[in-house]
């Protein structure tokens, strides 16, 4: 389990964690989620036990088209999709680290509304910001992947 640790921290010592561009006009992420959210969780889990996986879509519009979600997990894959989501959108999967490499992938992406002036996701790994993206103008589709990757970052 040690072992599993160091290898989900080493990307983040390589730099392999990206982050988009931050300034006032990007969506400020909700703090705590609303009694609304969809939550993936394991009967008596125990934090210590499992990665919480939280993924985040956000827009200047109410809704989002095309929502798919994919947590690769070694032990219990899980995965999401609905033609329409109403956002700001959060939702919550636990994964076992019960293996080697316990979270090799997560991808999410979402389309904007037709009307939208802009779309962003977000990943959390146990509360740490992976992967975001934000897509503005006509067709903007937000898409975040986090891969897991041995070696130099």
């Amino acid at each position: 389990m040690i072992l599993a640790l160091f290898l989900l921290l080493v990307p983040t010592a390589c730099g392999a964690w990206q982050s988009g561009p931050q300034n006032e006009t990007e969506p400020i992420r909700q703090q705590e989620a609303d009694s609304h959210d969809n939550v993936s969780k394991q009967p008596g889990s125990n934090s210590d036990d499992f990665i919480t996986v939280e993924v985040i879509v956000e827009s200047d519009r109410d809704s989002a088209s095309g929502f798919k979600t994919e947590i690769n997990a070694r032990k219990n894959p899980q995965s999401a999709s609905y033609d329409t989501i109403e956002l700001p959108y959060r939702e919550t999967f636990e994964v076992s680290k019960d293996a080697f490499i316990p979270l090799p992938s997560v991808r999410l992406q979402a389309d904007a509304a037709d009307d939208a002036e802009w779309i962003s996701c977000t990943i959390l790994y146990d509360g740490e910001e992976v992967a975001t993206h934000l897509s503005r103008g006509d067709g903007a589709q937000a898409v975040c992947e986090k891969k897991f990757r041995l070696g130099p970052g």
